[in-house]
């Protein structure tokens, strides 16, 4: 009895504490086909969320929304319970070239061509995730998103699939008989290092493990490993949880005062702290940092 009761405390402790990830997803681009037609990239990514259980958050670039075909597969998720939110028309970096007003005015044109879904909430993720290049126009748009209702759609951890999915593309138009094992491997060790390195991150700054939101992008590469990207993860002990859920941790509240602004909401926080100057990189993250390794792999 005393053995069993032992067993069970220690596998409670073990769930109870175990890190916690969701699934969002960035753009919608269903018109990037190589391997796999638009439909075809959909059902499977669909059906790998459906198999672990997992409602994920899609953050839609309107512009990709051309056609009739594109706005039924968006229907597909809102039908199997995951979230819509928005990533503006346009998907440009809030920077120098783009005035707060363009910025605002990108966002409720997106907004109009959502709003209408049955998944759709008023959740904003900026794209590249980058708020702005001044704290005046940072802070103009912030306030803006509040008075109009809309939740700040963060990311804790913080990757560069999107890179490596660039990559993988342009090896199959070179050579269409290429190992794919080769950056499923490369793409999970890349995935794990980052969410070990965010959420030690956040146990320094938060003095605990939030509940994460995964940046991953609806492309190629997540067709093909997002099973093994969860599957992973779930190897490793963490919990995969819906993003509705995820969005509810109390981090997700915080606005980081710091600058330059975007890149993850842990990276914002530990950057306005100034007691992590010495394991923080920016940006963040950047196809440059994987170049070279990817390079000597030949990928």
């Amino acid at each position: 009895m005393q053995q069993l009761l032992f067993v069970f405390l220690l596998v409670f402790s073990s769930s109870s504490f175990a890190a916690k990830i969701s699934i969002t997803m960035d753009d919608f681009n269903v018109h990037e086909e190589t391997l796999l037609t638009a439909p075809e990239r959909n059902k499977k990514l669909l059906s790998v969320l459906k198999k672990h259980r997992a409602k994920a958050a899609m953050f839609v670039a309107c512009k990709h929304l051309k056609t009739d075909r594109d706005q039924n597969l968006l229907r597909d998720w809102a039908t199997a319970g995951h979230m819509v939110g928005s990533h503006t028309v346009n998907h440009k970096k809030f920077d120098a070239k783009v005035l707060v007003e363009d910025e605002i005015n990108d966002i409720q044109a997106c907004h109009e061509r959502l709003k209408g879904e049955a998944g759709y909430v008023k959740i904003f993720r900026f794209p590249m995730l980058a708020e702005g290049d001044t704290v005046e126009k940072r802070d103009a748009v912030r306030e803006w998103l509040k008075k109009n209702d809309y939740r700040f759609g963060h990311v804790t951890i913080d990757a560069s699939d999107w890179y490596i999915d660039q990559r993988l593309r342009q090896k199959l138009q070179a050579d269409p008989k290429f190992d794919l094992n080769k950056f499923k491997d490369f793409y999970l060790q890349h995935m794990w290092e980052r969410a070990q390195y965010y959420n030690d991150l956040s146990k320094k700054v938060m003095g605990r493990e939030v509940t994460h939101t995964l940046l991953v992008h609806y492309n190629l590469l997540n067709a093909l490993f997002l099973d093994d990207l969860i599957t992973m993860f779930k190897r490793q002990g963490w919990k995969v949880v819906d993003a509705k859920k995820a969005f509810q941790d109390p981090v997700f509240g915080i606005l980081p005062n710091s600058m330059p602004s975007g890149q993850s909401v842990l990276w914002g926080l530990a950057k306005e702290s100034g007691k992590f100057e010495n394991i923080l990189r920016y940006p963040g993250e950047n196809d440059t940092y994987e170049k070279e390794k990817m390079d000597a792999l030949g990928l």
